[in-house]
């Protein structure tokens, strides 16, 4: 319910209309800082893109970096939902998971490849978001430091969490599950890198490519949850 002191106008409240306003910036700033960095989007160009004006960015905001903390979340939180919704699908065919146990080996290929997948299928679909999360957020501050690693923290909490390991084992799982998502990540930053400025021709968009990071990747989760977090 809108409070007493704030005026709809055409059936929307003053909170709302905030709401609106913010939701445009995190679209012009991810525009913006998608497709031209962070370091050639000053608050004017962003409002601009956003078609409001600068007072309404500091309604929402107290910098840019504040903005492009709120995009870098919006865009990890558009994977997660991904990741997730993908896997629960399968898993929710499988009878010893419906029953509350574990994801049984077999299935564990499967698994690996559908939630990956859809990861991938999601990141690469907006090449914005791609830059974002695996170019423009890095080294901006320490605060957006601390963000980033800790959605890799989170990515490997996530995969730990489908093998249920025991108290002895939790430390273990977490510190592979660390090394397997930043492994990843250094793929994906070099896909990225590959497809704008190659480090050479040996690293070019013909070795990075989607389908080839998918395949080595989906063997890289099996292969540590075999060698190393299976249960």
């Amino acid at each position: 319910m809108a409070q007493q002191n704030e005026r709809i106008y055409g059936g929307v409240s003053a909170q709302q209309r905030r709401d609106q306003r913010r939701a445009a910036l995190v679209e012009a700033g991810l525009q913006l800082f998608g497709t031209e960095g962070y370091l050639n989007a000053p608050v004017k160009r962003i409002c601009d893109e956003a078609g409001l004006t600068q007072r309404y960015f500091y309604e929402s905001f107290n910098d840019r970096e504040d903005l492009l903390d709120a995009v870098y979340r919006a865009c990890v939180d558009i994977l997660r939902t991904a990741t997730t919704t993908a896997a629960a699908d399968y898993l929710a065919q499988v009878p010893e998971v419906a029953a509350g146990g574990a994801v049984p080996e077999q299935h564990i290929p499967p698994l690996a490849r559908i939630a990956f997948g859809s990861f991938l299928e999601t990141l690469t679909a907006d090449p914005r978001r791609a830059r974002v999360i695996l170019i423009e957020v890095v080294g901006v501050s320490p605060a957006l430091e601390e963000l980033r690693l800790g959605a890799i923290h989170d990515w490997a909490d996530l995969i730990v969490g489908f093998t249920m390991p025991g108290p002895e084992d939790a430390a273990r799982h977490t510190i592979a599950a660390i090394g397997l998502v930043g492994a990843i990540t250094q793929l994906l930053v070099d896909w990225q890198t590959a497809a704008a400025n190659p480090v050479d021709a040996r690293f070019g968009p013909e070795l990075f490519t989607v389908e080839a990071i998918h395949d080595v990747t989906t063997e890289m989760l099996v292969g540590t949850y075999r060698h190393v977090l299976r249960p």
